[in-house]
């Protein structure tokens, strides 16, 4: 968008940008669409405000709804436990709860008739010498985000879980996961990871400036107008990977969560041809299990821990034995990353650390703070 916008549209755009509540937020974004001159070099910033404002629409219309609906009971809340906490989606009828009892020892109701679950149900399940907590949730179902009965509180749920495990029915596993996944998107939720990450940092001056390390598709000018035409003019953007004008767009809009899921089709024993099925449709890697027969239950805790893209470090100290249970930690951690967690005393102090396992090319090999751990590294952190 050209920096040279008629007074009009400046003062709608400020506006837009200090506006409080969604209403405000519509009608100065739509005052501010209206002043902005028609040409072809505005077409594609005209577009994104655009959807931006049917979005707003949309979320003020679902407030709306979820206002004239509430019951007034509060929400779902389970601890987290173990490694991480994943919550089971699923449609009714799908096995939700026979799969909790079938990967873990919780006990919960199965029933034949729809809706059995009526509140989450935890459960812990053992994957080699971690535990991951699986929470057996309500069905989801059409329409669940505007609010009605436990929807709101579900989804809520699973923004707040480390992954999340969908559930299908073999019968229909197609319909049933463009249903779940459009709740998902409407509360803001992505499973589906982006190859690239983007970072827009605003600041106090020096313009708009660009960090990339991988391969820019589109010009350094044309960042710099996406910006500055959503009020942006002062910012340090810092890409991964390759980006284009689209993946700034889309940067500049933080309502979305990315989380980590696995998806599995339950009932192979009775609809084999699902999973081949599913994934021919959606290229994407769906499982078969059958929870009553124990089809395929061996692959899932495999599974879920590559999903969530974590390791497991084992802490030692000098002289001493490596500790039993592992600090969890993302997949890229640092080993200064382990003393931060470990004590701030061995953080500040660091000097350097030995390190056993697979990211190493010999058993005790010295390392620095930047070395990348493997999953069942063991580390012992030396000091000054």
């Amino acid at each position: 968008m050209p920096a040279n916008l008629p007074p009009q549209a400046r003062a709608a755009e400020r506006r837009y940008i200090e506006a409080k509540n969604l209403p405000d937020k519509i009608k100065y974004l739509q005052e501010f669409i209206s002043t902005i001159p028609e040409h072809k070099g505005n077409e594609k910033m005209r577009g994104y405000l655009r959807r931006r404002l049917a979005q707003l629409k949309e979320e003020l219309e679902l407030q709306k709804k979820r206002r004239a609906t509430s019951s007034g009971g509060g929400g779902f809340s389970i601890k987290k436990e173990g490694a991480a906490q994943i919550v089971i989606l699923g449609m009714t009828g799908s096995g939700k709860s026979a799969l909790l009892s079938a990967l873990t020892k919780a006990k919960t109701e199965i029933g034949s008739h729809p809706f059995t679950t009526k509140d989450p149900v935890p459960g812990m399940m053992a994957y080699e010498d971690i535990q991951f907590q699986l929470v057996d949730t309500p069905a989801v179902y059409e329409g669940a985000y505007c609010g009605s009965s436990w929807g709101t509180q579900l989804l809520s749920m699973a923004r707040n879980a480390d992954g999340i495990l969908i559930l299908l029915d073999g019968a229909d596993p197609v319909n049933q996961f463009n249903v779940i996944t459009s709740e998902l998107s409407l509360a803001g939720i992505t499973i589906e990871k982006k190859e690239n990450k983007i970072e827009i940092e605003k600041t106090n001056g020096g313009g708009i400036q660009i960090a990339c390390t991988g391969r820019m598709t589109c010009k350094v000018e044309e960042v710099d107008k996406i910006l500055k035409g959503v009020g942006v003019r002062n910012a340090i953007v810092r890409i991964w990977g390759d980006a284009g004008s689209e993946d700034i767009i889309e940067a500049l809009d933080q309502t979305k969560m990315y989380k980590p899921c696995l998806t599995v089709i339950n009932k192979v024993d009775r609809y084999p041809e699902g999973p081949r099925l599913f994934n021919a449709v959606f290229h994407w890697d769906a499982i078969g299990v059958s929870a009553t027969s124990r089809i395929g239950l061996e692959a899932v805790g495999s599974r879920i821990f590559d999903s969530l893209g974590i390791v497991r470090v084992y802490t030692k100290e000098v002289g001493g034995e490596p500790a039993v249970r592992p600090i969890i930690m993302k997949r890229g951690a640092k080993v200064i990353d382990v003393a931060k967690i470990v004590h701030s005393h061995l953080y500040k102090n660091f000097k350097y650390a030995r390190v056993w396992g697979s990211s190493v090319n010999f058993k005790g090999e010295r390392v620095g703070a930047d070395h990348e751990i493997a999953d069942k590294d063991i580390v012992e952190i030396r000091i000054r």
